[in-house]
């Protein structure tokens, strides 16, 4: 069936406005602005007073909104109405096809906003990918049966790694060809949103929510944690148990392997000494305490004291931001811009192209103001 909606390329560059976007309306993108608004169709359709099978029927390509209801979508779901039209790529994914930490605590409209971010985070690298290219893929295959500390050996291997700590983590990542992203959300919905990651899009992306880590320490571990599931689970079980557990493992083994780690452990649990570990290999105290229960160095009752003792030594923890590790803070998006730049495809139609906003793009981006918070004390008054 020949589809007879106009395909547009260049918004702004025709006249009619909404009518233009109402009569090449994709419905794709109604449904991305409302799961990121974080609105049920219902209450999307109560803020433009419409029915709910209206949103719906808009959604599913049955009818078209009218010109003057698009400038109302756009008005609520704050994006320009070209948003709306169609002639550029859309990224599609199910939420079933990113790995999650644990159901339980992520609700589906969380899932389903993280999802819509992912789509976008594919959207903005296919349009850098068009003027630059990214490094290429470089991920070794695992065998089925191959154990996740088999698998983090064999990426190491794969990686040329030297023995001993894994530096810079998120620029190897990235040097590899894989996308990480840092994306703020603060909203309730975020809150429960640690991390994610896919590769149903194609080039494999890895998303973290920044202020869910106590630490650049904790941070690492949540990227190798993606990493391992990337290599090890082609099949996403959002929230599966034993998914998360060999992650887990994935990830001590690949940022503490066992032949070099275990040898330098303590044979009791001395917080001292794992701190000065923790320092030198990147990884948090507690990971080496769960370390050593894994390697079968301290009993149950041992760790447990030992997460106990932790808990009370708040003044042991060194919090520094995540922009005091430049290796660590994704940078791949950012340069790719930069670069693009220097040929004179500049930010502004960047965001044209995508129809974002810049603050939105910047956001996308990973955009770090590094500059020093001012705080302003009053004096109380008499």
């Amino acid at each position: 069936m020949s589809d007879d909606r106009p395909q547009l390329h260049l918004f702004g560059s025709d006249d009619g406005g909404s009518d233009v976007v109402a009569r090449g309306f994709e419905p794709a993108r109604l449904t991305q602005a409302r799961v990121l608004a974080e609105l049920t169709k219902a209450e999307l359709a109560e803020r433009v007073s419409v029915s709910p099978a209206a949103i719906g029927q808009f959604e599913a390509g049955i009818t078209r909104p009218r010109a003057d209801i698009v400038d109302t979508l756009s008005r609520v779901l704050e994006v320009p109405p070209e948003y709306f039209a169609t002639g550029r790529p859309v990224g599609r994914l199910d939420a079933a096809d990113a790995h999650f930490r644990s159901l339980r605590s992520t609700r589906a409209k969380d899932r389903s906003k993280a999802a819509a971010h992912a789509e976008q985070i594919w959207e903005l690298s296919h349009a850098l990918e068009k003027r630059v290219k990214f490094p290429d893929l470089a991920l070794p295959s695992i065998h089925p049966d191959a154990t996740p500390a088999q698998a983090a050996k064999t990426l190491r291997d794969f990686w040329s790694l030297p023995r001993g700590p894994v530096s810079h983590l998120a620029a190897l990542m990235e040097s590899n060809g894989i996308i990480v992203c840092l994306i703020s959300m603060t909203d309730d919905a975020f809150g429960r949103v640690k991390a994610y990651s896919t590769d149903a899009l194609g080039r494999p992306i890895v998303i973290v929510t920044p202020e869910r880590f106590k630490s650049v320490h904790e941070y690492r571990f949540t990227c190798a944690h993606e990493l391992g599931h990337l290599l090890l689970h082609p099949n996403a079980l959002p929230g599966d148990r034993q998914q998360e557990r060999e992650a887990d493992q994935f990830a001590a083994e690949f940022l503490t392997p066992r032949v070099e780690i275990e040898p330098l452990l303590p044979k009791t649990v001395r917080i001292p000494a794992l701190d000065a570990l923790s320092q030198t290999w990147g990884v948090s105290i507690e990971s080496l305490i769960y370390r050593m229960g894994e390697l079968r160095l301290v009993s149950e009752a041992s760790i447990r004291r030992a997460h106990q003792r932790l808990a009370s030594m708040a003044g042991l923890r060194r919090e520094e931001a995540l922009v005091a590790f430049p290796g660590e803070v994704p940078s791949l998006l950012r340069d790719a811009l930069a670069l693009a730049e220097s040929t004179n495809y500049m930010r502004d139609q960047l965001a044209a192209e995508l129809c974002w906003s810049d603050a939105h793009l910047s956001a996308m981006l990973g955009d770090v103001d590094t500059r020093p918070r001012l705080t302003v004390v009053r004096e109380p008054t008499a």
